[in-house]
């Protein structure tokens, strides 16, 4: 560890000897001054951790080299000097940016703990200081990968142009910038792509070859020190020069220097990696992306689209929701080779009438469609699942079928975040709702065609006794999961019956004034006035088609369905519950269609 040095004033001889000669055994290195200018010719040539100084002294005294002192190094420890009468100086000097001061004579002691002290504080101080730069420049990389992020989840050329020029402006604070770009498919040369600032496209190259763009600028454009007026800016990746970027107009009308260069590089590192898989995509798109078999978009093409749709998602906090169309068998038997890669290509159609324009159908293996719907929530994904089905049942491509021959519509859904946030993971539940809808009870009991009331009837025929208290117990825990959730979108149906009727208008009751986005419908014959100011549709059981008692709840998370058996001869009634979320969507979309309420895709 370096020793600390020490800056001596006194106009005494014998003083500076002294105050030189002890400081010395203590391990400091001295220097002496005899005046105050000698020591601020000092200063000005070398850095000192302290200054020891007199107060009386000839022409400048110890509070005039104090202020000046100050002046120049603001943070420069000071400590003064002074004979017992002279304490009132001391303390003036104190208040002019002195650190401490000593009285003569000067104990040894005094001296090398006042020099302690002063220095641990500098140590601190300097340490804080830092630390402080080095947050400050890991916010700086923290911004930098922000930026980044963005650059990455753009894979449209023009658009990330725009981005890498707004943010190399940034980084070295120009105000104007120009990029070129390399051409798709590797052609040679590169092309003008985005402007930003004071710069007319019209002044400027269409077009640079490679050489003009490796090219080393003119030997004007620099300037002494590495400062130069304008910046040029190479990106790369994998050793190849992808973009070109040349900066000018710094903000504060200076020339670019070596930490803009390098801030910039920073930046340019990240930009290579973008515009490399911009220009991947734009090869993607470029090629045939389509299956020419069925006219769907590859499965390539679609998890790439899907990985940016996540990326998207995750950084604007919105939703998305994937599909999985299977039919079983996935073509109809007896069909020649020719007939089942027309009766896809058909398929493919009518799923696609069914989608709407920002939906995306791709191949998904051999015998089903992999659908991605951007913005839409589990709820909204139900919809598009029952538009696709009704549209493919009703097709003439289907119904020209014998019905022995018809395959069944299997359609699997999730969506993000609500069922996960991982591609893996949401696939691998793709799979395991395909399953549970090839094995619901909508399939083995045939309900698809039934309606709201021929379903409950026919669940009813699988009711098992139940502690009586169990669907009051349902319902509460239902009305508190809806007040919990208030942003998640759902449909919740409740038909109480006489016996749960003041349970549940009580869970209601707490709604009051609430806003929730799950549409919430009671089946019930009460007056509605009292729910009044409720997020609460009221209908009569007449338009459902049956008085059983009942509770159906569709959306994010766990899907329920309980059914209860009306009481009789007195005796404990059966009841019918499920969590099959196929089965628990069904019955959801029944009630809704019979009772007509719109949803919202």
């Amino acid at each position: 560890m370096s020793r600390a040095r020490i800056l001596a004033v006194d106009d005494q001889p014998y003083f500076r000897a002294f105050v030189e000669g002890m400081l010395t055994e203590e391990g400091y290195e001295v220097r002496t001054a005899s005046s105050g200018a000698e020591a601020l010719r000092w200063i000005e040539r070398e850095r000192f951790d302290v200054v020891l100084t007199d107060l009386v002294m000839p022409e400048m005294d110890g509070s005039e080299l104090v202020r000046r002192i100050r002046e120049r190094e603001p943070e420069q420890e000071v400590v003064v000097v002074s004979g017992v009468g002279d304490v009132k100086t001391a303390v003036d000097a104190m208040k002019l940016g002195a650190t401490d001061y000593l009285l003569k004579p000067i104990d040894r002691t005094a001296l090398t703990r006042s020099l302690e002290s002063l220095l641990q504080r500098k140590r601190l101080r300097d340490e804080h200081s830092r630390l402080m730069e080095e947050n400050l420049e890991y916010m700086g990389v923290l911004s930098l990968y922000e930026r980044a992020i963005g650059m990455m989840a753009t894979l449209t050329l023009e658009p990330l142009a725009e981005r890498i020029v707004e943010g190399l402006c940034l980084e070295t604070r120009a105000q104007s910038g120009v990029l070129w770009v390399a051409r798709e498919n590797g052609a040679p040369g590169l092309r003008l792509l985005a402007l930003r600032g004071l710069v007319r496209s019209s002044e400027e190259p269409a077009e640079l070859t490679l050489e003009a763009a490796e090219a080393e600028p003119a030997p004007d454009a620099t300037q002494a020190g590495g400062a130069s007026a304008a910046l040029r800016v190479p990106i790369r990746h994998g050793g190849r020069l992808l973009a070109l970027a040349r900066l000018a107009d710094r903000l504060d009308g200076r020339d670019f220097d070596s930490r803009d260069r390098a801030s910039a590089e920073k930046f340019a590192e990240l930009a290579g990696l973008a515009v490399a898989n911009a220009l991947r995509f734009r090869s993607l798109e470029s090629r045939s992306f389509r299956d020419p078999a069925s006219g769907a978009y590859t499965e390539a093409y679609f998890q790439d689209v899907l990985r940016n749709e996540l990326q998207k998602a995750d950084r604007f906090g919105r939703s998305f929701s994937l599909l999985l169309l299977a039919l079983e068998p996935a073509t109809p038997p007896g069909l020649s080779r020719e007939e089942c890669l027309r009766f896809r290509h058909d398929l493919a159609h009518h799923v696609g009438r069914a989608l709407r324009s920002t939906d995306l159908l791709a191949e998904h293996g051999s015998a089903s469609f992999g659908l991605l719907l951007p913005e839409t929530d589990t709820l909204g994904a139900a919809v598009l699942k029952r538009r696709i089905r009704d549209a493919l049942e009703q097709s003439d491509l289907l119904q020209a079928l014998e019905e022995r021959a018809r395959p069944q519509v299997l359609l699997a859904a999730v969506s993000y975040p609500a069922d996960a946030t991982q591609l893996e993971t949401l696939w691998q539940l793709l799979q395991t709702r395909q399953e549970e809808e090839r094995r619901s009870l909508v399939r083995s009991l045939g309900l698809d065609a039934s309606s709201f009331a021929a379903s409950v009837h026919a669940l009813l025929a699988r009711a098992a006794p139940a502690p009586p208290a169990l669907p009051e117990q349902v319902s509460r825990f239902v009305l508190e999961e809806v007040a919990r959730r208030p942003r998640e979108r759902g449909l919740l149906f409740l038909a109480p019956g006489a016996a749960l009727a003041g349970a549940v208008r009580e869970g209601l009751e707490r709604l009051r004034g609430a806003s929730t986005r799950t549409e919430i419908v009671l089946v019930d014959e009460g007056p509605a006035d009292p729910l009044a100011g409720s997020p609460v549709t009221c209908v009569s059981p007449r338009r459902v088609g049956t008085r059983t008692p009942f509770l159906v709840y569709y959306g994010e998370g766990p899907a329920y369905a309980l059914l209860r058996q009306r009481e009789g001869d007195g005796s404990s009634s059966g009841i019918f519950h499920t969590a099959d979320r196929a089965l628990v969507e069904h019955l959801a979309f029944q009630l809704q269609r019979d009772l007509g309420l719109p949803v919202a895709p």
